[in-house]
């Protein structure tokens, strides 16, 4: 993306500014210049309002060969403020505090007998700023996922907007609202495994399969803001005894899937995030039922969108996530395999444990770089924030 020169661009300015620091720093100025053409004066003025903010702060010089001055580089200064997680499900809450280059300060899960509305979140997330003695104007804005069980995605993701809008608006911040794989993307390209791609898929094996479809490092929203929803796709020919409908890859491949299994389990069953196929039958049968499906679903998403790779992540242990992905192999042939590759064609997130509260921590910050991201974000009516909120959120 190239900046524009014109004063009506100050916003647009700003945040490909702020974006370069973020992912390619540190960076100096002359490099931003280069990367983006926008003046020198230009670039000075959006680098002296990130500063101002505290969003920014110089790390040290770079020195050159040639007998020019040496370069101040630049940096996103990630104690400038805190970004907190919330991921809901329907009885469990996930919340966590975190700086701003995704790095985690604390976290905690607290099980509930029914999914908690807004007040109960807000209640929940004030206690836990309060634990942790931190000062809740330090908040920069929240991220937001919930996991749901329902079938009927657009009346799921309207409610998921009031639930939004309301959360905002009590606690006085913005908020931003993804699932769990395109905040896992968010974080990705930001700060993990996909800094130098422009197109991928990520994939997240949760309660339902969701994925994360990037184009030219844009995650793409589709009409209703429902792009991603591969666990709806069929995999299958077979058809359900009692609703006659094909199978889907949720079926098959998510953890609701995998719970159908252990229910009928007679023995003690561990956390499904500790789960090992090894030690666990029901558990290695679902990844023998969960692979030829998933396999389809891979060869799917390469044919449709030739992406640069697919990274995968979930809320199943590492030991599980590892022994399904070693049954995928080999890959059902397909266009991925075409011309010279420089990225391996499924790439396993690291940290699986923690990427997905991770991410969503990361979705302010990705909202406030681009423009077309700004619509993943409510920000309560009239509200005046500090100076760093309205540097960043600025339109």
């Amino acid at each position: 993306m190239k900046g524009s020169n014109a004063k009506q661009n100050k916003a647009v300015n700003l945040r490909l500014v702020l974006t370069q620091i973020v992912t390619l720093g540190p960076i100096s100025r002359a490099d931003i210049a280069r990367n983006t053409l926008l003046t020198k004066q230009t670039i000075t003025n959006m680098v002296e309002a990130l500063l101002a903010v505290n969003l920014v702060e110089e790390i040290g010089v770079k020195r050159t060969e040639s007998a020019g001055k040496p370069s101040k580089m630049l940096c996103l200064n990630k104690h400038a403020a805190f970004t907190c997680a919330m991921r809901v499900s329907p009885n469990l809450l996930e919340l966590g505090l975190y700086y701003l280059n995704g790095e985690c300060h604390s976290q905690t899960t607290k099980g509930l007998i029914t999914q908690p509305n807004a007040q109960d979140i807000k209640q929940e997330l004030e206690k836990f700023i309060a634990k942790n003695d931190i000062s809740f104007e330090a908040i920069f804005a929240g991220g937001l996922s919930i996991q749901t069980d329902q079938t009927d995605a657009i009346s799921q993701h309207q409610v998921n907007q009031h639930l939004q809008s309301q959360l905002s608006e009590l606690l006085n911040l913005p908020i931003a609202l993804e699932n769990t794989a395109s905040a896992c993307a968010a974080y990705q390209m930001l700060f993990g495994e996909a800094k130098t791609l422009h197109n991928f898929v990520y994939l997240h094996l949760g309660n339902k399969v969701e994925a994360a479809v990037v184009y030219d490092r844009q995650i793409m929203l589709g009409q209703n803001g429902l792009t991603g929803a591969i666990g709806d796709i069929f995999v299958t020919p077979d058809q359900d005894e009692s609703t006659a409908e094909l199978g889907t890859l949720n079926k098959y491949a998510s953890i609701n899937a995998l719970k159908t299994f252990l229910d009928g389990c007679n023995e003690d069953t561990l956390p499904i995030e500790q789960l090992d196929p090894l030690s666990h039958p029901m558990c290695k049968k679902w990844i023998t039922q969960a692979t030829e499906p998933l396999r389809i679903a891979i060869h799917t998403l390469e044919s449709l969108l030739n992406t640069q790779t697919i990274i995968i992540g979930s809320d199943i242990s590492e030991a599980c996530l590892d022994a399904l992905i070693s049954s995928l192999r080999p890959f059902i042939p397909s266009i991925a395999q075409l011309g010279k590759r420089d990225i391996v064609r499924l790439i396993k997130v690291p940290n699986i444990d923690s990427i997905a509260l991770t991410g969503i921590a990361t979705l302010p910050l990705h909202a406030a770089l681009n423009n077309k991201n700004m619509q993943t974000l409510h920000i309560p009516p009239f509200w005046s924030g500090s100076a760093l909120q309205s540097t960043v959120f600025s339109q």
